[in-house]
């Protein structure tokens, strides 16, 4: 109708009486096949001129299956990992670009290029125009622990899933140890079997963004790699923050402050970036369907960690205990379903990996 009414020389006007989202796609499918364009040129079109992102794919989908532009995306893709990167620049993100290099296409789109709270429409022309085949979403809002993030995250991550179903594309993710951070024990090895117990918001988060995940993965066909990684350090990074803390005061010879609690001192499985990063590496390469835990699998109290440092640097910082009455989540990874299914295990120690850190730190 739209079409006979434009070549009959009247203007147009698409309206919809809930919003501008399915308007907004019809309208894209009356210009390209109006002005024989392509249904991605058009999209653009009606970006610009309305300068509203708000198109739902699944509608844009229709309209292109309507106007025969855009057969369904095959099942069995051509060989080869077409990689589209969320978080590109950030510390893990950056980490993974690097090291694939060569080996595989990497698209890394930044968030002025894509948001993907909003630009679910950008993040679809992205991957087709590219043949994207894989997505390793990283991204995350940039302060992570407030319920407004927890919000964000799902938002983000349901664009994600949305564009990934509709151009069957399988999607990497990576979680957190933090859905385990409720439990209180001396030590618990998690493994897969675990049930998820958060402790905090962002632990909340994660596994909600978990549970869309195999939502979209059961119910909607959704190929998947989930990792959930123990904390991450490594020189770019100012967390763990307690890390960061200790190196300070060490080097100005301050007294460290650690904490004993009811169950113990506080302990953490700390993972180099450069041992997630070849986990995700491999991730990508195989696209295993399984949700695995990746960690160093050792335990080290931050006692400890603040020892290793003041012994490197032969600073005069002594440390301090206090005991607080509160109980804390002492979780070490069980890695071994990680090392069957991508063929990996954490190759760095800790004090090989604080190394690095201490000498950016220092100086060095």
């Amino acid at each position: 109708e739209g079409l006979a009414w434009l070549r009959a020389g009247e203007k147009v006007v698409v309206c919809c009486d809930l919003g501008m989202s399915r308007s907004n796609a019809v309208a894209a499918g009356i210009l390209s096949a109006a002005e024989g364009i392509s249904v991605d040129d058009a999209i653009r079109r009606v970006l610009s001129a309305s300068g509203n992102a708000a198109m739902r794919i699944d509608v844009l989908a229709v309209v292109r299956e309507a106007l025969g532009r855009h057969p369904a995306p095959s099942l069995n893709p051509p060989p080869g990992v077409r990689l589209l990167v969320t978080g590109a620049s950030g510390f893990l993100g950056s980490h993974v670009v690097r090291a694939f290099g060569e080996e595989v296409k990497v698209l890394a789109p930044t968030r002025d290029q894509v948001d993907l709270e909003r630009d679910a429409v950008r993040l679809d022309l992205a991957v087709k125009e590219n043949g994207i085949n894989t997505v390793l979403h990283l991204a995350s809002p940039r302060i992570y622990t407030t319920t407004q993030a927890l919000g964000a995250s799902l938002v983000m991550l349901k664009n994600v899933l949305d564009v990934c179903r509709q151009n069957a594309a399988v999607l990497v993710y990576v979680s957190s140890w933090e859905v385990y951070s409720g439990y209180k024990a001396a030590e618990l090895q998690a493994d897969e079997s675990l049930a998820p117990r958060p402790g905090g918001t962002y632990g909340l988060a994660k596994v909600l963004c978990e549970n869309m995940i195999e939502h979209y993965h059961k119910e909607r066909g959704l190929a998947r790699t989930l990792l959930r990684s123990s904390p991450v350090y490594g020189v770019g990074s100012d967390r763990p923050r307690f890390l960061w803390n200790f190196l300070h005061q060490a080097l100005r010879d301050e007294e460290i402050v650690t904490h004993a609690y009811r169950n113990g001192l506080p302990s953490l499985d700390l993972l180099h970036v450069d041992d997630l990063t070849r986990a995700l590496l491999e991730a990508v390469r195989r696209r295993p369907q399984v949700s695995v835990n990746v960690g160093s699998g050792v335990g080290t109290s931050t006692a400890e960690v603040a020892r290793l440092i003041v012994e490197r640097l032969g600073s005069r910082s002594l440390i301090r205990q206090v005991a607080l009455d509160a109980s804390v989540g002492n979780i070490v990874m069980d890695t071994r379903l990680a090392g069957k299914a991508l063929g990996w295990r954490a190759e760095i120690g800790l004090r090989e990996g604080l190394e690095s850190v201490i000498q950016a730190a220092a100086g060095e």
